[in-house]
């Protein structure tokens, strides 16, 4: 999962792989069928993948309830899509699935390779996946591994990044010589290939951890470790990238922006390293950092 959430990452890949990572075991149930098969993709709320409270609650009895609330952003919107978010039932937390006719808005943000919305839902018809402890367990391995996944997309990222600076700067002539031999890019782009290497070892540390033992302490330390990590290297690829590129990478048209702006929605919206780190601390020093 890591590996191909890192080619993503690279490809700068539109698709919905971070909403179906957070499905898990999920896609078994009847409901999913089409998810399964292929024919249908799923989207997921900001609070299902684990970067936002829940703000959905839901009504009725048995497998259909009715969703009530306002959620944004819906993650990895497609032509045909089955938005999956946690909602309130009954005081108990919940998993469900929304009929789909309960399409989100499209909303426009900075990243344009990938579609987000906002679900605003007024007794809108779902069927329920799963509830109270069983749900909450589903909850606790969707948020793990989105976790995850992000660590590794934004590690795919930055070595997209640093290959593609490295290779430039190679071509690039200014004062009778290739900008890659003056000592100050040099020094830069080693330091930012020790990062990336540094990255990659926290990422698919973290990946061991959550294939051996997912529910570990240690696991949850190294989860956070690679997200922190992860947030830090991306963001300064990514600037770098645009710098040593020169003016043609500032225009939106350029693929080093693209993937700058790719950096800096997923830091926007599933936090920056800063906030990461604090959950480092939390855990080392009390155990109750991780929330996911």
């Amino acid at each position: 999962m890591a590996i191909l959430a890192e080619q993503a990452g690279a490809a700068l890949y539109p698709g919905p792989v971070l909403s179906t990572v957070a499905l898990g075991t999920l896609i078994e149930h009847p409901e999913l069928a089409a998810v399964a098969d292929g024919t249908a993709t799923v989207a997921v709320t900001s609070s299902l993948a684990g970067f936002a409270e829940c703000t959905l609650t839901a009504t009725g009895a048995g497998p259909r309830v009715q969703v009530n609330g306002h959620a944004e952003p819906v993650w990895e919107l497609t032509e045909n899509t089955r938005v999956l978010t946690d909602v309130r039932l009954d005081g108990h937390p919940g998993i469900v699935a929304l009929d789909p006719a309960a399409a989100p808005r499209a909303l426009e943000g900075i990243d344009l390779s990938r579609r987000f919305g906002a679900l605003h839902a007024e007794q809108a018809p779902a069927t329920v996946l799963c509830a109270g402890p069983d749900a909450t367990a589903a909850l606790r391995t969707a948020h793990r591994r989105v976790d995850l996944a992000v660590a590794a997309e934004l590690l795919g990222l930055a070595q997209h990044g640093l290959d593609a600076t490295v290779a430039y700067v190679g071509q690039r002539i200014q004062f009778g010589r290739t900008i890659g031999s003056f000592q100050a890019v040099k020094h830069r782009l080693a330091d930012l290939l020790a990062a990336v290497e540094l990255t990659r070892s926290a990422v698919y540390g973290a990946a061991w951890g959550l294939t051996i033992d997912p529910d570990a302490r240690q696991t949850a330390l190294d989860l956070a470790v690679a997200a922190a990590t992860a947030r830090r290297t991306a963001a300064d690829v990514a600037v770098a990238t645009v710098q040593l590129h020169g003016g043609i990478a500032i225009t939106w048209e350029h693929w080093a922006h693209h993937y700058l702006r790719r950096t800096q929605s997923l830091l926007a919206l599933t936090g920056t390293a800063a906030q990461h780190r604090e959950r480092i601390a939390a855990l080392m020093s009390t155990g109750n950092g991780d929330d996911r």
